[in-house]
């Protein structure tokens, strides 16, 4: 660590470019994971944070819950699960119009969000996303939708949002009276997957298929993940690149450090130092950076970046400066002392 220190003394503007550079990795890194995840937070954080893990659907090639059609009889038909409304629908508040998703699940089941005002549902009350708020919606609220009046009861403690719109949750009986002769419903819910005996007109679908089919959901996170992939990629080259120049420009010195008998390991461990300062570094500033971001990017925006994704794709930027460092690891291992101090290479 002392050589590492004494040369990042001296060459303090190289350095410092190279901690430029590794800062707007990261930063491009982060912010393009969390817009990632803030897109699939605003597509189908309902179907993420809803425990159910299996759902009985109308048989088709796609699963797409709003396309599946379920009768009160295909629900009757299958035992211990629990059925779900769900309806892409526009209110009415104070002659503005907003756009949602409306649930319909038994609010004595598991599946009914939790919401921190623990609300009893009547008729025609709903828990709310919270996202709402910014439309202007409070406890107590009223809207309307096919000509009832609806009342928001309490907002859900986790974000509920479903193909970019929020989320409202309602109780079974509301959504059977709503609907009456044309009821139907999109799925059954279960909380694990067992044995379910379903007719031939329905499939049984996991989490993940259902999540998949999502209108939007898949392109966006396949996009998106594949840039972040390229990002990673691109900055084990550049980081490598950088690494294996700096080397060769030192090579005079180690070889005239491994003749006077300095082991390589130490040289090693030295360069190792100072990739991991130089590289924590520029990751602290990126993070910094990107933080700075969110407080200038406009709430519209889906973005959420959670602590758990901060610390995993830092640690990703790391490892790949490591691997990026093995080009000039093998440089300072293979030095003749002789030829680098007669300049020969």
């Amino acid at each position: 660590m002392f050589l590492a220190w004494k040369e990042m003394r001296y060459a303090k503007v190289k350095f410092l470019l190279i901690i430029g550079i590794i800062t707007l990795i990261t930063s491009l890194v982060l912010s393009i994971s969390g817009l990632a995840n803030g897109l699939s937070v605003d597509n189908a954080s309902a179907i993420k944070n809803m425990p159910a893990d299996t759902y009985v659907v109308e048989a088709g090639d796609t699963h797409q819950l709003e396309r599946s059609q379920l009768t009160k009889q295909d629900i009757s038909s299958i035992k211990g699960g629990s059925p779900l409304g769900l309806k892409m629908v526009e209110i009415n508040k104070e002659g503005r119009t907003v756009n949602v998703s409306l649930f319909a699940v038994d609010p004595d089941s598991a599946f009914m969000p939790i919401s921190a005002d623990l609300p009893k549902l009547a008729p025609y009350e709903v828990l709310a996303d919270p996202s709402l708020k910014e439309e202007g919606l409070e406890i107590g609220d009223s809207f309307a939708y096919e000509d009832k009046n609806w009342i928001v009861k309490g907002f859900t403690e986790k974000r509920f949002s479903y193909g970019h719109t929020p989320a409202i949750f309602t109780s079974l009986e509301t959504w059977e009276d709503l609907f009456g002769d044309s009821l139907t419903y999109q799925a059954i819910l279960f909380t694990n997957g067992g044995t379910i005996d379903t007719p031939s007109k329905m499939d049984i679908a996991s989490k993940e298929d259902i999540l998949s089919n999502v209108p939007g959901y898949s392109a966006e996170q396949g996009s998106l993940n594949m840039m972040v992939i390229f990002l990673l990629i691109i900055s084990a080259i550049v980081l490598a690149t950088f690494f294996y120049v700096m080397t060769l420009q030192k090579l005079h010195q180690y070889g005239v450090l491994k003749a006077i008998g300095t082991k390589a390991g130490i040289l090693l461990r030295a360069l190792f130092a100072q990739i991991s300062t130089l590289t924590i570094a520029g990751i602290v500033a990126g993070n910094v950076v990107t933080f700075g971001l969110t407080l200038v990017i406009p709430a519209g925006v889906p973005f959420e970046l959670p602590v758990t994704m901060i610390l995993f794709n830092s640690a990703l930027i790391l490892l790949m400066a490591w691997i990026g460092s093995l080009l000039s690891f093998r440089s300072i291992v293979t030095v003749d002392p002789l030829q680098a101090i007669g300049s020969v290479k």
